[in-house]
């Protein structure tokens, strides 16, 4: 085959693809033949392997076909590594206008908020990728922020994952003093909350910022912490930062 020119039968496996993508129903094999301009046995052959990859799904009664679990894993895998490698650049830039202010990236997967980045004022200028870092709920600004922001079901997924009278209780004494703060976290648009973080290191001053998906829906948040007893003005202006953050990863992603 001359040096340039595509491979014929991975343009049949896009054309297969396209197809078939859209149709509420899936389509047939003759259907899929007809659209690809090829015999069925040979479109059919294709198909199988599709369908070993997940790629396409083979429905019952006609028997039919529709775009498989792979194609939405490709698409969330490129999704995280962009958020990782947008929010990676932004976090680092910021967190050099604040150096002693800490900074870090948190993703919510239901019913658990992670740190993935964080930017240090230890080690300034230096990303540090996380793989399992567990927030806690009721407490951190991040698992707040998501709660703020999680659909109904989800809240109700959420508090029966995380006992309230024994995990938010003790710090919110009620649930209603807890949803009041959760309005006033969707009002402001952040997270911050009035009682210092009690850590194993001391005591913590904290914001989350929401990153938007172009859906409107949350996707991530950026999360700041200093020492509680910093000036009013160094909070302010993590504050400030975090949100510039926020909108700033939001707008390239």
């Amino acid at each position: 085959m001359p040096a340039g020119n595509p491979l014929q039968s991975v343009q049949r496996v896009a054309r297969i693809l396209y197809a078939v993508a859209g149709v509420e129903d899936g389509r047939t094999l003759n259907q899929i033949a007809e659209a690809v301009g090829a015999k069925p046995n040979t479109v059919y052959k294709f198909i199988r392997t599709l369908e070993a990859e997940h790629f396409l799904i083979r429905r019952k009664h006609p028997i039919r076909f529709s775009l498989g679990h792979a194609l939405t894993e490709l698409k969330t895998l490129d999704d995280g590594r962009h958020l990782l490698s947008v929010a990676g650049k932004v976090m680092v830039r910021t967190q050099a206008q604040m150096p002693d202010g800490n900074f870090n990236l948190l993703e919510y997967e239901h019913p658990h908020t992670y740190q993935r980045l964080c930017v240090q004022s230890r080690r300034p200028g230096v990303l540090i990728r996380r793989r399992e870092y567990h927030v806690e709920p009721y407490i951190k600004a991040s698992s707040l922020l998501f709660l703020a922001y999680a659909h109904p079901d989800e809240v109700q997924g959420y508090f029966r994952a995380h006992n309230f009278d024994l995990l938010g209780k003790p710090l919110w004494h009620s649930r209603e003093r807890l949803e009041e703060f959760l309005t006033k976290v969707r009002h402001l648009g952040f997270s911050q909350p009035d009682f210092p973080d009690d850590s194993w290191d001391g005591y913590w001053f904290r914001v989350a910022v929401p990153i938007f998906a172009p859906g409107g829906d949350v996707l991530a948040a950026i999360g700041g912490f200093l020492p509680a007893n910093e000036p009013v003005r160094s909070r302010k202006l993590m504050t400030r930062l975090c949100r510039e953050a926020a909108v700033e990863i939001t707008k390239k992603l």
